[in-house]
């Protein structure tokens, strides 16, 4: 289904898309420069056509804002998230990242995905402060663009990129703040890189947490490279595995959606034993609840929609 409405389709003409748009900006509940980033023009375009001064033909680009008004009214009808949901898990992550944090120690935390160990880092981060959350990927594994990510992290805009003086500014950066780097997704990280975060953390004296799926414990206990972490293992003061989402999480996730019947949550157990384990229960809740009109979420619908998502 496309999201593209023509202003004719809409009996909209340019003035009524425009005097929508004043209005939001008026009750200041979005920026030119917001409308202007999401729609994909400069601010100066949005500014000379909200204010009539647009020289060329502004078809298109009150085309632009209709869509974008569009898609707006579309995301304000969509389901409500209840949010960051307190899980046993979730409680279990963020004491273990207090305690690096107090104690300036490593923790690893690793296991399956989708039981929320992402979101507990964040909610622990929105909650602490000198928590500097950096996500790794095949693209920013190396040495050099792990440790800028840091840097980006740490508002350091005008960071080095050789690795060298970035290392030493960011040794700078980090003395007496008593804070806790955490890696998301670590696994992508190499020997190396895990060895500099580990020499890192030990010399400002910061907390370390490394976060990510078994392999980054595996690499670091087992294999013929194991000899290679050694120094970096024995200082490991913590590790937490995740094997599997608790019966209890998946109850909490229900619990903030408000279903409590036995079908419905029996058949969100079963849905959180598949991979992709809470995200695939929160991402069902979400379609099911599209789908519900605004009726209670039963077993049928929940399992209607689970079965779209499957694509079945």
């Amino acid at each position: 289904m496309s999201n593209v409405v023509t202003l004719d389709q809409n009996s909209n003409t340019g003035s009524d898309v425009i005097a929508r748009v004043k209005a939001l900006l008026e009750q200041s509940t979005v920026t030119q420069a917001q409308i202007a980033k999401e729609i994909g023009v400069s601010g100066s375009t949005v500014n000379q056509l909200l204010n009539g001064n647009y020289k060329a033909d502004p078809t298109a680009m009150v085309q632009k804002l209709a869509n974008w008004l569009t898609a707006r009214d579309q995301r304000a009808d969509a389901p409500r998230d209840p949010g960051f949901v307190m899980t046993d898990t979730a409680k279990q992550i963020m004491a273990d990242m207090g305690y690096a944090l107090t104690t300036q120690s490593i923790v690893i935390i690793h296991g399956i995905s989708g039981v929320g160990k992402t979101t507990a880092l964040r909610e622990f981060q929105r909650n602490n402060n000198n928590v500097w959350v950096i996500t790794t990927s095949p693209s920013r594994a190396t040495m050099t663009e792990c440790l800028y990510e840091l840097a980006m992290e740490l508002g350091m805009e005008n960071a080095p990129r050789l690795r060298g003086p970035l290392a030493r500014a960011l040794r700078r950066r980090l003395r007496n703040t008593k804070g806790l780097i955490v890696v998301d997704e670590a696994d992508h990280v190499d020997r190396p890189t895990l060895e500099e975060l580990r020499i890192l953390a030990e010399e400002v004296e910061v907390g370390l947490v490394l976060v990510g799926n078994s392999r980054v414990y595996t690499q670091l206990t087992g294999g013929p490279r194991s000899e290679d972490f050694a120094r970096l293992f024995s200082r490991i003061a913590m590790k937490r595995a995740l094997t599997k989402a608790k019966k209890a999480d998946v109850l909490a996730f229900a619990s903030a959606w408000n279903i409590t019947g036995a079908a419905e949550l029996d058949l969100l157990l079963r849905i959180s034993e598949r991979p992709g384990a809470l995200r695939l229960v929160s991402k069902n809740l979400k379609l099911a609840v599209m789908y519900s009109g605004g009726e209670p979420l039963t077993e049928q619908i929940l399992l209607h929609t689970f079965n779209k998502l499957e694509g079945e």
